[in-house]
């Protein structure tokens, strides 16, 4: 793409970068599958400029969201690191990938993995589950998770969220639900038998 830029036209490469900002600005605000002539029309431009620069919804999808659900998705992991227990690294996690889907549309579709064709976006939010899972087996090796949850129902339980927060209709006490689940997961060794 950097090469292409170099050899495109300057009003081509305004072009790029009006569709560029309309893209991020109407994807955060309605998520990855809003309408295309939409962000043409937000950045002045016709809808077969943005496909003749994209060719993809995908194409455009890399190249404005990548960065920014990576940026979002480190500074969690920041938090998540400076937890002093596995089970408080995992709980931050949790908490913080559901606000994520919560806050940001475009992010709680990445995660969904409703574009699998955005392979950029894809290997982006690959990350943010292999320190999920990472969690769970530091929560097992910690002995504060029960052994029989796993990795793959943390994403169920982020699947779920993400869902729900796509969905207007969804009853406002899906997070407590969803909570209570991961919460019944917990083993206090206080209780435990010795």
């Amino acid at each position: 793409m950097a090469e292409q830029a170099k050899t495109m036209r300057r009003d081509a490469r305004d072009n790029v970068a009006k569709l560029r900002a309309a893209a991020l600005e109407v994807f955060s605000t309605k998520g990855l599958g809003a309408p295309l002539e939409e962000i043409a029309k937000a950045a002045g431009v016709s809808v077969g400029t943005l496909y003749n620069r994209f060719g993809t919804r995908e194409a455009l999808i890399d190249s404005v969201i990548p960065e920014i659900a990576g940026n979002r998705l480190k500074e969690l992991g920041g938090k998540v690191a400076a937890k002093a227990t596995a089970r408080e690294r995992l709980e931050t996690f949790a908490h913080g990938m559901i606000d994520l889907q919560r806050d940001d549309p475009a992010l709680n579709d990445a995660i969904l993995r409703r574009f699998p064709g955005a392979t950029a976006l894809v290997e982006t939010c690959a990350v943010s589950s292999s320190l999920g899972h990472d969690l769970v087996a530091q929560a097992h090796k910690e002995g504060s998770l029960d052994p029989d949850f796993t990795g793959e129902d943390l994403f169920c339980l982020l699947w779920m969220a993400g869902t729900a927060n796509r969905e207007a209709a969804a009853p406002t006490g899906w997070r407590g639900v969803l909570m209570r689940s991961l919460n019944s997961a917990w083993i206090d060794p206080a209780t435990e038998a010795p």
